[in-house]
C-alpha cells in the first residue's frame, strides 16, 4: 500500500491541475481597451476655428516653496498670462493674447478666429502654450515653473468643450494651475 501512495498522490495532483485549467465551455471576456483621448475634428462646413483658453493663477504658499505643490495656495487676482501659438511653420504667431485673472484667479483668453491649418501640426494643443507674465502683488511676484509656466510654457489640454457657431467652430482648452511665489518667505527651522 505504501508503494502506491506516491502514485495516488501524483494522480490526484494531475487531476486537480487538469480541472483547474478546464473552462467547461465558459470564456471570460477580456477587458475593453480605454477610450482614446478626444481628438479635434473641424466641422465639415468650415475650417475656421476660434480657440479659447482658461485656467487659474495662484500665489504659492511659503510652506511649499521650491516645490511644484500648491497646498495652501491662494488665488491671485489680476495676474497676467500670455497665450502664445506657433504657426504651421513652427514660428510664433504674432497674435499672442494677454489675459488677466479675475478676483478668483480665473483667466479666460480668446484668440483671433483662424484656420485650423494655420496652427503648427494642425492642432492648437501642440501649437499653443500659456506663460506667466506679471503679478500685481509685489509680495507674490516671482514666477514658479509649476506646469512649466515660466520656461517652456504650460501645455493645453482638451476637456471636450466645443461648439459650432455661425461660421466657425469654438473650442475651449484648459491649462493646469499656474503660480507665482512670494518674494520673501520666513526661513524654515
Amino acid at each position: 500500500m505504501a508503494d502506491f501512495l506516491p502514485l495516488a498522490i501524483l494522480v490526484f495532483v494531475s487531476l486537480m491541475a487538469a480541472s483547474a485549467t478546464a473552462n467547461y465551455g465558459y470564456t471570460t471576456p477580456s477587458p475593453s481597451p480605454p477610450p482614446p483621448p478626444p481628438q479635434y475634428t473641424p466641422p465639415a462646413q468650415s475650417d475656421k476655428l476660434l480657440v479659447k483658453v482658461e485656467g487659474m493663477v495662484y500665489c504659492q504658499s511659503c510652506a511649499q516653496r521650491n516645490t511644484h505643490r500648491l497646498e495652501g495656495a491662494k488665488p491671485l487676482p489680476k495676474a497676467e498670462v500670455s497665450v502664445i501659438c506657433h504657426d504651421a511653420k513652427n514660428r510664433a504667431i504674432v497674435r499672442c493674447r494677454r489675459a488677466v485673472a479675475d478676483d478668483n484667479g480665473y483667466f479666460h483668453a480668446e484668440l483671433d478666429e483662424t484656420n485650423v491649418s494655420d496652427f503648427y501640426m494642425g492642432d492648437p494643443r501642440k501649437a499653443c502654450y500659456v506663460r506667466l507674465r506679471a503679478s500685481p502683488d509685489f509680495e507674490c511676484n516671482n514666477p514658479t515653473n509649476i506646469n512649466y509656466s515660466s520656461i517652456e510654457g504650460a501645455l493645453l489640454r482638451d476637456e471636450g468643450k466645443r461648439w459650432a457657431d455661425h461660421d466657425y467652430y469654438n473650442i475651449m482648452y484648459a491649462t493646469g494651475p499656474l503660480a507665482f511665489r512670494p518674494a520673501i518667505c520666513p526661513p524654515k527651522h
